[in-house]
């Protein structure tokens, strides 16, 4: 019995420390092909470190936050609203993202989007709402720190594993090794290029917020027509004129068979009379 317990321990021991070499000089589940799992000497790759939450992620970088603003005003002049919040995203180190022109109905609207520097967006929505009568208006926030930071570990921990690959490749001594390496160390770069464009996304939007801004002209009003009552007297005398006239040639026209009729009702009439005095 003894002995048994002693096997067992012994075996789980052994497991242990075989468990611990492989996790330590192991890639990374994704990054395991059979050519790097078997070279011999291969540096050591960096492991992945996510970014931790909470007090050390503040500590050691600054938050980072996606700012953006939507504007809707009403102005009498859109065309010259649109050129004061073009030169508001010059002034500030901006630009100006995209403008659109339309109108509806009676009425011109208009769209312009500009980017400012992140420590002139609150300024810059202040000054645009002075602009005009405020329809809307609305700020969204986006805190990715975290997003950044974990981007940032997994990049280096990509670029160490293509380092690490590059040695490799160059101590590689068949034709096989060579093109399996080669193989790999191309994902691994596709997946640095990711990685860098997300990042590059990130500070393109934490460092210029967005600002949208929307004019339209107030809404027409109804104002009736002007009337010139002489003209209309004068037209109202010509349509009766007109009517009478034709009146008239109606009359006339119809003055024959209306004879003819007569006529015909007096005959019968008289004809009718004669049978009762014959009687």
């Amino acid at each position: 019995m003894a002995a048994a317990l002693a096997i067992i321990v012994i075996v789980l021991v052994a497991s242990f420390f075989v468990g611990s070499l492989f996790t330590r000089y192991g890639f990374e589940e994704r990054y395991q092909p059979g050519i790097i799992a078997t070279q011999p000497g291969m540096p050591e790759p960096l492991q992945s470190t996510p970014a931790s939450k909470g007090a050390d992620t503040g500590a050691t970088q600054d938050r980072m936050v996606i700012y953006n603003g939507f504007v809707s005003l009403e102005t009498h002049n859109v065309e010259g609203t649109v050129d004061r919040v073009r030169t508001i995203a010059e002034n500030y180190g901006g630009y100006v993202a995209g403008t659109t022109r339309s109108n509806v109905g009676n009425q011109t609207v208009a769209d312009i989007t500009i980017r400012v520097p992140q420590d002139k967006f609150r300024t810059a929505i202040k000054e645009i709402e002075t602009y005009g009568k405020i329809l809307d208006e609305r700020t969204t926030s986006e805190d990715v720190t975290e997003r950044y930071i974990d981007l940032e570990a997994r990049l280096k921990n990509l670029q160490m594993v293509e380092q690490s690959l590059v040695e490799l490749l160059s101590k590689a001594t068949t034709v096989d090794e060579v093109l399996k390496v080669q193989q790999e160390l191309g994902r691994v770069r596709g997946d640095i290029d990711s990685l860098q464009g997300q990042i590059n996304y990130l500070e393109r939007n934490v460092e210029m917020s967005v600002i949208n801004v929307s004019l339209r002209e107030p809404p027409t009003q109804f104002t009736p027509p002007g009337m010139n009552w002489g003209e209309t007297f004068e037209t109202a005398i010509r349509g009766l004129f007109t009517v009478v006239s034709g009146l008239i040639i109606l009359v006339v026209s119809l003055l024959p068979l209306l004879l003819i009729i007569g006529l015909q009702a007096y005959y019968l009439y008289r004809r009718k009379q004669a049978k009762e005095h014959s009687k």
